[in-house]
């Protein structure tokens, strides 16, 4: 008598998960991208309440010293100082706390940073939608003044409008001025590559059935974009604006570190970096410290950048 067939089954764990049904539980499943999130997150805090808070934490007699500008004599010299009770991170070599200074940056990095996804969305988003969507001469004038851009190298670009124009914009708004402008330069380089990226996906989208259903009964093209384009490029859009954060930080740092972007007293990852250059080998925490912020800054906006785009559309993993 012949043995039945027996049914094959998997050792448990062999058994592949099922995948987490929503956006939320997608990015959450993604330890490192939900890391990066709750680190920035974090960093938000503490550059938004972490001046404040970590000057009201000093005793009466020493809290003025612990803002970004103030200088302390009986520990400023050549080298600077190490950590203390005092000043938890220490000082540079004119005496200015380093933790007071490093917040005061992280506040300058996102605030640029922000300021240019917003434009990057605004300006680069909208133009790569019309592009995608109305075609002919919409697309083409986008797509020429997108190829002139990327003609220049964006770094090159945008340091060469803050040296023509950074000493008028310190003239006239003083460092609100100079982060504008360096906003607006590294927004100048930036915008044309998420146009790109949404003109493609809205290319493609104008050949999918759903939208020419809504052609064939009678729809216009500016409904179209609004409600069936336009949600399917959101993703992609807010991944694009994730990832190029971290490359905005960093610009915004090798501005600064240039002498290019925020101005003595003021404070930046970038100027802090190059103020404390010259004393490396004599102190070299002071050069490690907002570096390695900087460093950690565009690790955490690129993982999560990442996890976005796995979270959004799980097949790209």
């Amino acid at each position: 008598m012949l043995d039945r067939p027996r049914r094959l089954v998997l050792p448990r764990q062999a058994r592949p998960a099922p995948a987490p049904a929503s956006f939320w539980a997608r990015l959450v499943a993604n330890r490192l991208a939900f890391a990066s999130l709750v680190f920035l997150a974090g960093v938000i805090v503490a550059a938004w309440a972490g001046p404040a808070l970590y000057q009201q934490l000093a005793p009466p007699a020493i809290r003025a010293l612990r803002t970004f500008e103030a200088q302390d004599y009986t520990v400023s010299g050549p080298a600077g100082s190490w950590p203390s009770a005092v000043h938890w991170l220490g000082g540079d070599d004119l005496g200015r706390d380093t933790l007071a200074r490093l917040l005061t940056g992280l506040r300058v990095s996102l605030g640029v940073a922000l300021v240019v996804e917003a434009i990057n969305i605004g300006l680069g988003a909208l133009l790569g939608l019309l592009a995608g969507t109305f075609g002919g001469l919409v697309d083409d004038v986008v797509s020429r003044l997108a190829d002139m851009l990327f003609a220049f190298p964006g770094l090159l670009l945008a340091i060469l409008v803050s040296a023509i124009f950074g000493p008028a914009a310190q003239d006239l708004a003083g460092d609100s001025g100079r982060l504008a402008l360096v906003a607006t330069a590294l927004a100048l380089v930036s915008w044309p590559l998420m146009a790109r990226y949404v003109r493609g996906q809205a290319l493609s989208l104008r050949q999918r059935d759903f939208v020419l259903a809504a052609v064939a009964i009678g729809a216009r093209r500016p409904w179209i974009m609004l409600h069936h384009i336009l949600p399917n490029v959101a993703g992609l859009i807010i991944t694009a604006a994730t990832l190029d954060m971290a490359s905005v930080v960093l610009n915004e740092a090798v501005l600064s570190l240039l002498g290019l972007g925020i101005q003595p007293p003021g404070a930046s990852l970038g100027l802090m970096i190059n103020d404390a250059t010259a004393y490396l080998e004599t102190n070299w925490f002071q050069t490690a410290v907002p570096g390695l912020t900087l460093t950690l800054l565009v690790l955490a906006f690129s993982f999560l950048g990442d996890g976005i785009r796995d979270a959004f559309d799980p097949t790209t993993r």
